[in-house]
Parts: structure tokens; sequence; C-alpha cells
């Protein structure tokens, strides 16, 4: 399948980038260098500034009629519907997911795109507060020109998710997609292009770190939207805090998971090792850390280990593949590199399973935790497995450094699950699974402790783009 060529869009016309930085990426499967581009300049982001702050304070995007916005969204949806088989087979090729599974997620991008539509028509946008006097109403608007900061491991989901909700509140973006997995943007790109947004209304910046710094450092940018590393969303925090920038930061997490001494050995594995290797163990929300019971320790690990066996690994582009590379070199070095650490605490291997030994596979490993606790946000197919004494003391330590996206706990005594799940310091606990899907509809989430700021939850994502303004003739006669 063709690669396509790498450019910068300004204000939804694509140009060739004219920066002077390279941007290099390879096949996860075996090294294959894909083709080559260069980053976005300076001048060329500025350019996407001036004509994202030109639209939004000329309320182009924002005051189209709703009905033409819908239609707008209609034709940016059937585009990600044509184009949907070609930006799976991206995302795999640039992430190391499985193709099976990129599949079925980007078959969902049109949807995205669809439900930001409707949320949006359904958000009252303007409310008539109780006044006597006059018309005071309470009006909905966007903050304005939207910085889109998107990672490697969903590429295009990601994009499309933010952009959506960003543009559905009526938000101009530009989005500065991961040097990673840049390729499937391009296709984004193309369909919102077709899809006749007016001028100004979003912008695709080329670029790494220092493009991404100069992009939320412009003052002309009122929010910013990123999924990310801890140490990313740190330095984004500190660049835009002096202009009180809003921030919506979904960051790392050793997310934990409780395993009672009532719980089903078998089901609890199956569900460890899916949560855990699912993606090529490369998603935020993924199980990192068990905390079992003593009287079922010895025993889920043989049994997370059988059910690690029946994962197929493979060349992310082969679609049996269940288990495949982790994105890149760097990443396979630095979980290595995570092991060795946990090694040197005292951790032991306990199964390690079989890899190639081209391309950047890490080979899928389950661990005695024997006290180790990772310092860094694992970010890969590797399970630390803890004996504890008790539930309470499995909560203390679930509880302790890295944590505040998800947690997990399994058992058969839901009420006893429930007790520890409405305790745990995480946006989203799910009890005897670990599925990447919310469990009902209008869920939300916030991150907790260093995990981010913000949450997750579609009608909370559009309010993230939007503040509230009061407008009305004042009340005479008020005695202060």
């Amino acid at each position: 399948m063709d690669i396509p060529v790498l450019r910068t869009w300004i204000s939804g016309e694509p140009v060739q980038s004219q920066g002077q930085i390279p941007l290099v990426s390879f096949d996860p499967n075996n090294f294959t260098q894909l083709p080559t581009s260069t980053e976005s300049s300076l001048d060329q982001l500025e350019d996407a500034l001036a004509q994202s702050w030109n639209n939004h304070e000329r309320a182009v995007w924002q005051s189209l009629p709703m009905e033409d916005k819908a239609e707008v969204f209609e034709r940016f949806a059937v585009g990600l519907e044509q184009r949907s088989e070609r930006i799976a087979y991206l995302d795999a090729l640039n992430s190391g997911v499985p193709i099976s599974v990129t599949r079925l997620i980007c078959s969902g991008n049109a949807s995205i795109v669809r439900d930001a539509i409707q949320r949006s028509e359904q958000m009252n946008r303007t409310v008539f507060l109780p006044a006597n006097h006059a018309e005071v109403r309470l009006l909905r608007v966007p903050w304005g020109p939207t910085a889109l900061i998107t990672p490697w491991n969903a590429p295009s989901p990601m994009i499309v998710k933010k952009m959506a909700f960003a543009l559905a509140a009526g938000a101009p973006v530009i989005v500065k997609p991961s040097t990673i997995a840049p390729h499937s943007a391009e296709l984004i790109a193309e369909a919102a292009a077709e899809a006749g947004f007016p001028a100004g209304t979003w912008s695709f910046i080329r670029g790494g770190g220092e493009m991404g710094q100069a992009l939320v450092s412009d003052r002309r940018v009122r929010a910013v939207s990123m999924t990310g590393s801890t140490e990313v969303g740190r330095d984004i925090a500190l660049r835009t805090i002096g202009r009180f920038t809003r921030l919506q930061l979904e960051l790392g997490s050793n997310n934990p998971a409780l395993v009672r001494s009532d719980a089903d050995i078998e089901k609890t594995a199956t569900a460890l090792i899916s949560g855990a290797w699912k993606l090529s163990g490369q998603w935020c929300e993924a199980p990192r850390q068990v905390f079992a019971h003593k009287d079922v320790y010895d025993d889920l690990l043989i049994a997370l280990e059988e059910e690690s066996h029946q994962w197929r690994v493979g060349s992310s582009l082969d679609d049996l593949t269940k288990l495949g590379p982790v994105a890149t070199r760097q990443r396979q070095e630095s979980l290595l590199d995570q092991r060795s650490e946990l090694i040197s605490s005292g951790a032991q291997i306990f199964h390690q399973h079989d890899a190639p030994t081209e391309g950047s596979f890490f080979p899928a490993t389950i661990m005695r935790a024997n006290g180790a606790r990772p310092d860094g946000e694992i970010f890969g197919p590797l399970l630390l497995v803890e004996q504890v004494d008790s539930d309470q003391e499995g909560l203390i330590a679930a509880s302790e450094g890295n944590v505040g996206l998800a947690a997990y706990v399994f058992s058969e005594d839901v009420d006893a699950a429930n007790y520890l799940a409405e305790r745990l310091p995480a946006g989203e606990v799910k009890i005897n699974g670990t599925s990447v899907l919310d469990m009902a509809q209008n869920s939300e989430q916030s991150f907790f402790g260093e995990s981010g700021l913000g949450g997750h939850g579609d009608n909370r994502l559009l309010d993230f783009f939007t503040g509230t303004r009061v407008v009305g003739e004042d009340k005479p006669d008020m005695p202060l």
C-alpha cells in the first residue's frame, strides 16, 4: 500500500514543509526506513497561527449555522470512511499495533465525527436566565485557537477525536501529529480538505518537541489538548501557566489491578493478559502492576503464563497477529532498560514470550515484583505481579506511585470489589475486565494525581473547548 508524502497543511491547504529538520520513521517490524520528509518551518507555524486567529476573531467557523456545520462534518465523516482501510494500515505500520486492531478502531473514526456534531447540536449554547428587568443570556463560546498534540500509539482516532470535538465546539484548531506515527494524519487532512471547512478552521503542522513548544507558547493559543508522556505534559504546563491557557493533559500511569482471594483465576488471567498485551501493550490505561492475594498468587502466575502463550506474535501487518512490535527501537530499548532496573531492584522474570529478533519486538514479560516498583511509566507488554497479604495491603500499594488513569479489581464478590474500586485513586475502575471501551454511555473520568489535568468523557470533552459568558442589561437601582 502506498505511503503518503507528508505535507504541512495551512488553513486547509497542503504545502511542502519548509523546515530543515528531517522527519525519519521506520517500519517497526523490520526497521525498514519509510519515506522521509521535513518538519514544518516556524514561518509556516506563524502562518497557521495567524489564519487560525483571524478565523477566531471574525467568528468565521463559530458563527456558521449549525445545519451548515453538520453538512461539513458529514462530508468529513464520509471522507474518513472512504479512507478507513488505508488509515488502519498506516496506523499499524507506524505504531506496531496489529492491523486487526487498528482496522477495528479506525472503522469508528467517522462515527466519532458524527457523534461530535450531534452532541454539539444538543448543547444549549444560549440559556435565558431568570431576570425581570431585561434579557440576560448565558452563552457558551469557544476559548479560541486550540492546539491539539496527538500521540503515536493510536494516531488516527486521537487526531479525529480531538479535532472533531474542538471543531464541534466552534474552536479553530492547529494539529501537531506525532513524528513517530505521522502518516495517517495525511489522509485525515485530505478528508478534512474535501469536506470544505472555511479558511483558517484547521491546520496541520509537522514537527517534534521544538515545534510543539513553539505552538503551545504562542499567546494566540487559548487551549491545549495533549495526550502523551508526563515529561512533555509538565513542560506544556510550565510554558502555559503564565497565560492560564486551558489545558487537557492525559499523561502516564502505571495502572494497578487488585486480585482478591476469591477471584476466578482463569478469567482473571485472560483479562489481565488481554489488557496488558493488547495494542502491543501500548495504551494508556493498560494494567501494569498486579497486586494479588497470597492465596492465589502462585496460581495466578501460572494462569498468566498459560494465557500469554495463546498470543501469536508477528508483524503488525499480518491479520493473524495478536501481539506486534512496539513502535520504535527507542521504545524497545526503554522497556529492556526498565526490565533490567526492576531486576536490579529484586524483581524476577517469571515468563518471557518468544519474540522475533528483527524489528522492535519486545519479548512480552511477566515478572514477580518482589517489592520492586517501576520508576517511570511502563508502556509496553511488561506486567509486574506482587503478592499481598490482604485487600487493605493491596489497596495501599495500588494507591502509591505513578497512578491515576485507570485501575482494575478482580473478585467474585461484587460488593467487596466495589468497595475497593470506590477507594482507588483512578478515574476509571473496571471490575473483572480490562476492555478499552467505556462501560456505559456518557461515562466520565478525571485524571487523578500525576496522570494529567482534566479528564475523559464526550460531553466533558466538548465542554473543555468552551467557556461561559453572561450577557445582558444590568439591573437598575442595584444597592451595590
